[in-house]
């Protein structure tokens, strides 16, 4: 059995360790997610021990997927704060994904050009004499000549 599907079962509260343990982060993270909004503030014990319930371990797995996809955590924050006040969060979640579609599309052609301009480079480092090339006791021109 998982231990998210272990942790629904009892319903009990867990502290801070079998959380992090169970959602694959640091109890830091969890430390940090708090701080920004990202997680309720947990109920404590009374020994003042942080206790989550077993939801908080689907939420930081949500919120690690978001990551790997390209959300901030600002933005994450925004689609759980539309589902923590009972709106569906899917139009948010899709214009998201369309702006960070279009940032992915305009870095992929700065890499293209990028690539094309080192390309370049390299195949007129390697047409020049290499007693022209400036490698000894200076910095390296192919380096240099790159914008």
């Amino acid at each position: 059995m998982t231990p998210l599907r272990e942790l629904n079962k009892t319903e009990k509260r867990l502290k801070v360790g079998p959380v992090a343990k169970a959602a694959g982060v640091g109890v830091q993270t969890l430390h940090y997610y708090e701080r920004l909004g990202l997680l309720p503030k947990p109920e404590r014990s009374a020994t003042n021990y942080r206790l989550y319930s077993p939801e908080a371990v689907r939420r930081i797995r949500f919120i690690k997927k978001a990551q790997a996809i390209g959300l901030t955590l600002e933005e994450t924050k925004e689609i759980l704060d539309l589902k923590d006040h009972g709106r569906a969060p899917c139009r948010k979640v899709a214009e998201l994904g369309e702006k960070h579609f279009a940032e992915i599309d305009a870095r992929l052609a700065r890499l293209r050009a990028y690539r094309r301009e080192v390309a370049q480079a390299l195949t007129d480092w390697r047409k020049e004499n290499t007693s022209t090339r400036k490698c000894a006791g200076e910095f390296c021109d192919l380096i240099e000549r790159l914008p």
